[in-house]
């Protein structure tokens, strides 16, 4: 594996069941931390609990308050954080006439608002500080392929790709990149206790996984990894799909069904 020895790097969502592999990784591979979640910090060294590392560190922010995201960027100026994993989300499940116009408007919110804020805030900074910075954006198979039941989800993680896309041409010439990495069907959270408990969800999914399996979060965490190493220095407006060939599947109703 590479090396990620003096990479500083922001990881939002750093608390969830990708976020904490997505840590362990990159701190394994050498590199300085800074896990940004909602939760209390309390709560936050509980759950970081297995996790000791001097290069960690974690900051409670509500990504959608902009005066919040800009004090996290004002508390790390010191330390020159020159990498963005923009990792938090959220999913409502269901159809979408089924869906609350608040959930709806809570996923875009979360999802797609206010990565564009964090996004723009941290360029300013790097361009400020004339750092070449590297944002991560994790978006998922979904925002190109259709799955029944997270349509506002998709349609968030589709306007992730043209805000990645926009930035990587936008500063391109300044030094900064940005690419996407788009997992398939994870193996945490819902999908994992559906996967677990519940037969006709096992059998869609399973057909709809030509690898067979779910998607272990440490597969993320290292396509994550190699995002933000040397290794990726000439990528940037790309995505990097790994969705154990999900993309691939004729998704008709039938098939669905």
């Amino acid at each position: 594996m590479f090396s990620l020895a003096g990479k500083r790097v922001i990881v939002t969502g750093a608390l969830g069941g990708i976020g904490r592999p997505v840590i362990q990784s990159l701190l394994d591979l050498g590199a300085h931390v800074f896990a940004v979640d909602r939760l209390e910090k309390a709560t936050a060294t509980q759950l970081l609990s297995e996790i000791n590392s001097s290069q960690l560190s974690y900051f409670q922010v509500e990504l959608t308050n902009s005066i919040e995201v800009k004090k996290l960027i004002d508390e790390l100026t010191p330390h020159r954080p020159d990498s963005l994993v923009a990792l938090a989300g959220i999913v409502v499940s269901g159809e979408l006439t089924q869906q609350s116009e608040s959930s709806i408007r809570e996923v875009i919110e979360v999802n797609l608002t206010s990565q564009i804020d964090l996004a723009r805030q941290s360029i300013e900074y790097w361009l400020r500080e004339k750092i070449s910075g590297n944002i991560v954006f994790v978006s998922s198979w979904v925002d190109h392929v259709p799955w029944p039941g997270i349509t506002p989800y998709a349609a968030s993680k589709a306007g992730l790709v043209g805000l990645c896309r926009g930035v990587a041409r936008e500063y391109a010439t300044r030094g900064i990149r940005a690419n996407l990495i788009a997992p398939g069907i994870v193996d945490v959270g819902m999908a994992a206790k559906q996967w677990r408990e519940e037969p006709d969800y096992r059998a869609r999914a399973s057909r709809a996984i030509p690898l067979g399996r779910l998607q272990r979060p440490v597969e993320v965490a290292r396509g994550i990894a190699f995002l933000l190493s040397a290794d990726a220095d000439y990528m940037t407006g790309a995505t990097l799909l790994m969705d154990g060939g999900a993309s691939l599947y004729p998704l008709d109703p039938e098939e669905l069904a």
